[in-house]
């Protein structure tokens, strides 16, 4: 088990061990669950946020993709 101190600002430190062993670098981006009274974080790698905007692939304007978006929930699609 490792520990960590959650900080002034909220911001905890993930020990050296845990980074090494799951290769959590500085800016990479983690998944934060809570599951009953834990607190539980996942590591995202860069794969697994590949693909978001594979929606829009075509020469759509993203900014008109959200739009049009906003617009279908507005209408209750």
């Amino acid at each position: 088990m490792s520990l960590a101190t959650i900080g002034k600002r909220f911001q905890v430190v993930i020990p050296l061990n845990v980074r090494r062993q799951l290769k959590i670098k500085p800016h990479s981006k983690v998944e934060i669950v809570v599951e009953g009274d834990k607190l539980v974080i996942y590591p995202l790698s860069v794969s697994s946020l590949k693909g978001i905007g594979r929606a829009i692939k075509d020469d759509t304007d993203p900014t008109d993709y959200i739009a049009t978006l906003r617009s279908e929930w507005e209408r209750g699609f």
